[in-house]
Formats: structure tokens, sequence, C-alpha cells
């Protein structure tokens, strides 16, 4: 209804100050004004009224939440900030309805909520939704007391999609979120979920995923990662999966013993010079860098001792066996046949200077 108004020179009623003829459409701003004004009230009451109508803690808010994330088919830093929002208080959902209404999960399945999951990291490259992402996971599987519905969750190979997903370590706490993620999995691991996880051929396992890339962060320089991976693996091995525990005993697997010796014999090495250079200069640092190395030594110990006691006879075998080759019979012994020579030759000299 609104004309812009007459360019200079276009009519000559502009000029010569004359009546236009739109002079009663001229004023946009002061006629749209009304209807502009009742049209934000209309909206601002809409809104209102619905998010006062729906119960955040609701299969409403569940559905709404992923209807909505259904519809973005991709994610950028326009509606990320929904997507992170929405990951988040689907996990809080989850944990309710585990608590109060099992039609909460019942709707999980139904609109199958963890393939949408994995579709929006598909479509996502950025770090804020992935970290999102495994922290709502790792919070669900952690807190999820329903065992059908951890059933579920591993019943597909989204998990284990999730599990061998390429993340850019290299951001802040992904690696932190990531080993969080491996860990609460495994403290749900039991006869029957663990075999959800693995791939079988004529009942043998040839791919346990969560194993695997678990094992690649064994040695990692945060000793708290380090720790996360043992507890791992300790779950997997507490199991008493007969198949499983094949698995973890062949080659290559069966190596990450002969690593985990290695790594202990080097921190037995560096303990030794540590108390070498402090019989030179006992300084407060040095003092505190070897009373870190024994409990990392300490640590070490009681990982051998929980592992050999796991009820898996090879993995012993295989503990026992580089323990004697690497430390034993190369460090130990040698050391001990030293200070004996030494104390036989000083035996000697003393004998030489009394006589």
């Amino acid at each position: 209804r609104c004309a812009p108004p007459p360019a200079a020179g276009a009519a000559p009623w502009a000029a010569q100050g004359e009546r236009s003829p739109r002079v009663g459409t001229a004023s946009c701003a002061s006629e749209l004004a009304p209807h502009a004004h009742h049209a934000d009230r209309r909206s601002f009451a809409a809104m209102w009224l619905f998010w006062r109508t729906r119960n955040r803690f609701s299969i409403e808010e569940l559905r709404y939440l992923t209807d909505q994330l259904q519809k973005i088919h991709v994610v950028y830093e326009a509606n990320k900030e929904f997507v992170v929002e929405a990951l988040r208080s689907i996990a809080e959902l989850m944990i309710y309805g585990d608590q109060h209404d099992p039609l909460f999960f019942e709707f999980f399945m139904e609109k199958q909520i963890m393939g949408e999951f994995a579709r929006i990291l598909r479509i996502s490259k950025l770090s804020r939704v992935s970290l999102q992402l495994l922290q709502t996971m790792s919070i669900m599987i952690q807190n999820l007391r329903n065992e059908h519905s951890i059933y579920y969750i591993f019943s597909n190979e989204h998990i284990n999609f999730l599990i061998t997903y390429s993340f850019d370590f290299q951001i802040d706490e992904m690696l932190s979120y990531y080993i969080s993620f491996l860990r609460a999995i495994s403290g749900k691991l039991n006869k029957n979920t663990i075999s959800l996880l693995v791939t079988t051929k004529n009942d043998e396992v040839i791919s346990f995923p969560l194993y695997v890339e678990a094992l690649k962060f064994a040695f990692h320089e945060d000793s708290m990662i380090r720790v996360a991976i043992r507890t791992l693996t300790l779950n997997v091995y507490h199991v008493g999966d007969e198949s499983v525990n094949r698995f973890v005993s062949r080659v290559p697997l069966s190596d990450y013993f002969s690593d985990m010796v290695k790594h202990f014999q080097k921190q037995c090495i560096d303990l030794d010079k540590l108390v070498v250079r402090s019989a030179r200069n006992a300084e407060p640092v040095l003092m505190a860098s070897i009373e870190d190395a024994i409990v990392q030594i300490e640590d070490a110990l009681y990982y051998f001792s929980d592992v050999m006691s796991s009820g898996i006879p090879d993995l012993g075998n295989f503990i026992t066996e580089n323990i004697l080759q690497l430390l034993v019979f190369r460090i130990v012994l040698p050391s001990l046949q030293r200070q004996r020579t030494v104390r036989t030759v000083r035996n000697i000299t003393l004998y030489i200077f009394d006589t």
C-alpha cells in the first residue's frame, strides 16, 4: 500500500509544493505503526503461550527437540547454539524419563535418536557440537539405570560409529571428553552388553572398536588419561567373556602387555637416574620428582596385579614373561651381579691393605 516518495522532478506538483495525489498514503510509518505494534503483541503472546504450555520435562519437549534437529541439514554458526542446547536437553530428558516414565525411551527408540546423533555429527564440522555430543552420550550412558536402555544404545552400529569417528584431538578438551565417553561405555559392560560392541566370525571376535581405540592412548603423556584407559581395560577383562579374552590375548593386541612392561622398565630407569642425581644435589624439585615417579611405579604394579587376577591366564603369563625378560634378567640380575663384584673387589682391597 505504501508507495515510495516521488523522485525529484518526477511530477510538477512536487516542485511547486502542490498537494500530491498520494498524500493519503505518504505517511507509511504512521499508517503501519499500529499494525506492527499489534503484530508484535500477537507474536509475543504466541511465544509466551508456547513456552507457558510446554512442560520442559515432557514427551512434548522431547518431540519438539527431535523434530527441530531433524529439520537441520547442516550445522553452522547461526544454528549451532540450538543444536548444542538440544543435545544437552535431550540427555536431561532421557535421564528424567529413565527414572520417571518409560515412554521417554520408547519415543527415543521410535524416533531413532541415536541415529540422529550420528547424523548431526556427520553434518557438523564445529568442535563445540562434537564436544556436546560426546558429553551428552557420556551423561546418558553413566546415568541410565535401565539395562534395557543401555542394551538398546549399544545394540546398533551408531555407538561404534561414535567410537571410531575421527574427532579432532588437537582441540582443547576433545580428547578428555572422548576418553570419558569410552570409559562410560566400559562401565556398563557385562556378558550381555559386551557382545553388542564386537563383531564375530565363526564364534571368534574379529573386531572390538572400544578396546582397540582405547589402547591408542594407553601411553599418553597425561596421567589421568592413562589411568582412564587402564580402568577401561580392566572393565573389559573382568567381564569374563571367553571370546573377548581370546581376542585381547592375540597378536597384535597382546603387544600391549609387552609395551606396558617396557614403559614400566623406563619408569624404573628414570627413577634410578633421579636417585643418583639427588645424591649429588637434593633439591626440593628433584625430591618431588622422585616421589611422583614412585607413585607412578606403584600404580603400574597395582595394575599388573589387577590384570593378573582378572581370571585370564594368558594375560598373566604375558606380564610375567615380559617382566622376567625385560626387567629381571636384563636389569635387576646384572645390577645385583655388579654389586656382588664391587663387594668382592672391595673385600680383596681391604684384605691387601690389612696384610
